[in-house]
């Protein structure tokens, strides 16, 4: 079967690829790019593996761990903030291997943001290993506490095919690869990725360190976050929270200015003092029926109108 060649490259079709008739292979017709709606700054890449061939067709679509994949040995470093994710990123663009960081969005890798350096064999591995450790000691504030391993070939890998000591191709996996090989066309970008798209990439993660109540982004913000955050009403003086409050409904119902409304609170502060009566009080005694001036608790069967959907939303 495996020598039927539609056959075998049968799953590719309709995800983008297509037969070219002038060289008989497929061609994926997408516009190939590097690095723009991507988690990932890439420092340099990775020039001896073809990711989009083994990873994104060989095994996605055939569960196949391809030969440059068995070969693959990954130093991950796992920053713990954005600050420090940034200082990764820095000390990347220095370095003269593969290497690429950014933020998880995997939902089976349990960290925020991590970082990679690509090796060819173990004993390369274990010797990126040494230094990359000693880079995250050294360079990067608060570096001793970043998670350094070597591991191999791709998470997903060993997700499906289980502990990575025991992956191998069988026969048929071995033919199938060939086909793919010699008749499905990836013609790779290996040009940089361009600095316009790095900046883009940040931005998304500082949206992302905010999201997951990481601040640490602040100061490469203008030490300024990027939403507002709460009123809090939890503590403080509760008159003159009120104050506040009655500011602003005398500025947004009533038109008035902020010093116009604080001098009739106080005003009308004296008046209920020296007179003895609730302040809470006075608001019915101007003989107009605006609802700001009417508690409804007051009223009987009063049931505000509901119309339209609502969800309780936060």
């Amino acid at each position: 079967v495996t020598s039927d060649v539609t056959r075998v490259l049968a799953p590719l079709q309709g995800h983008g690829y297509h037969w070219d008739p002038s060289t008989q292979t497929l061609k994926n017709q997408g516009v190939k790019t590097i690095g723009l709606e991507t988690p990932w700054c890439h420092a340099i890449g990775t020039h001896t593996k073809n990711c989009l061939l083994d990873h994104h067709i060989a095994f996605k679509f055939y569960k196949i761990i391809p030969p440059a994949c068995l070969e693959c040995w990954k130093v991950v470093a796992t920053p713990n903030t954005f600050a420090q994710l940034m200082q990764m990123e820095k000390l990347q663009r220095d370095l003269t291997y593969p290497c690429k960081c950014g933020i998880e969005l995997r939902d089976y890798t349990p960290k925020h943001y991590g970082s990679y350096f690509y090796n060819d064999s173990l004993d390369e591995g274990r010797d990126k290993y040494e230094k990359v450790r000693k880079l995250c000691d050294e360079e990067i504030e608060g570096g001793k506490d970043i998670n350094v391993l070597l591991k191999r070939g791709c998470t997903e890998f060993e997700i499906e095919k289980g502990p990575s000591p025991f992956w191998h191709m069988t026969k048929e996996e071995e033919r199938v690869y060939d086909i793919i090989v010699a008749y499905v066309c990836n013609e790779r970008n290996l040009g940089r990725q361009p600095e316009l798209a790095k900046k883009h990439i940040k931005v998304v993660w500082a949206l992302w360190a905010h999201a997951n109540g990481d601040m640490s982004y602040q100061p490469w913000n203008n030490n300024e976050s990027l939403f507002p955050d709460y009123v809090k009403y939890h503590k403080g003086d509760i008159n003159g929270i009120k104050a506040d409050l009655a500011m602003a409904r005398g500025t947004t119902r009533g038109g008035l200015k902020p010093a116009t409304t604080l001098r009739f609170l106080k005003l009308a502060e004296e008046f209920a003092n020296n007179e003895e009566v609730p302040l809470t009080s006075l608001p019915h005694a101007f003989g107009i029926h605006e609802k700001a001036a009417l508690d409804f608790k007051v009223l009987p069967n009063f049931e505000p109108e509901v119309i339209g959907e609502h969800d309780e939303t936060t």
